[in-house]
Order: C-alpha cells, then structure tokens, then sequence
C-alpha cells in the first residue's frame, strides 16, 4: 500500500472495537484499540462555574457541557437558555447549588425542552439533556 496522507484516507462515521487508532507515547509510534482508547479511567470535563446573585436569564455554555450555578442569594428567578445552535447529540448539563431557585426555560431558539426543568427544585439539583437534531428537542437523560 502507498504511502497516503491523512485526508487521503477512507472515512470512517464509527469505528468498531477492535479497529485500531496510531498513537505516539513516549516518542514510540504504537496502536491503541477503540476498547481500550474508550476505557474510563478519571473522568475530566471541563466546565464553567457561575456566581448567580441577581434575577436573570443564564446563557448555558456553548462551549462545555457542564455548567454550575452557585446561587448566592434565596428566592432569585433564573431564565435557563439553552445553547441556540446546537449540533446533534450535543449534552448541556446545568446545577443549581447553595440556595433554592426558580427556573424557567428561555424562549430563544426554535427547539423544544422534554421535559421541561421548569420549577422551584432545591439547591442541589441537577439535569442532562442531549440535542435530537431531527425533532430540534433536547431530551432529559438524567
């Protein structure tokens, strides 16, 4: 087989188990199986971390998925967005630590919440919605 570049190579949309993946570790060019580059040792994300003291509307990340909500003040009212453009499969979880609060959905974007946060949960709650692009729903997960 000649040698080819990478944009050269066939597309794979799913690699299947044993497929195996080039890897350069400690200067050694080795193969890495999906199984094993797909283990869950420590899981990291990043995320954002937001003080919340007043009423307002919260643009969740488009960037991470993770975001917390320290709620500084009892009794705040906060309008949740959800990312406007979101890709399919795209997670956007959210906490509300501290104090209780109200949250509503926010009304921009043209997709649908299911099913809704919508509420007065306690601190400490917590949801995970995935992005279904052919219905435009974020479905709860979790």
């Amino acid at each position: 087989m000649a040698d080819l570049k990478i944009s050269e190579l066939p597309v794979v949309i799913a690699a299947s188990a044993a497929s195996v993946i080039p890897i350069v570790q400690s200067g050694v060019t080795s193969q890495i199986s999906v199984t094993n580059l797909t283990k869950e040792y420590i899981r990291k994300a990043e995320h954002d971390v937001s003080d919340v003291s007043t009423t307002q509307t919260i643009n969740l990340s488009t960037i991470v998925s993770l975001n917390i909500l320290k709620v500084v003040n009892p009794g705040l009212t906060l309008t949740l967005q959800f990312p406007l453009v979101p890709i399919e499969g795209q997670i956007c979880q959210f906490t509300t630590l501290t104090n209780t609060v109200t949250l509503v959905v926010g009304t921009a974007g043209s997709y649908s919440i299911n099913p809704s946060f919508a509420g007065a949960p306690a601190a400490g709650f917590n949801a995970t919605y995935v992005y279904h692009i052919e219905d435009t729903t974020w479905y709860r997960i979790a």
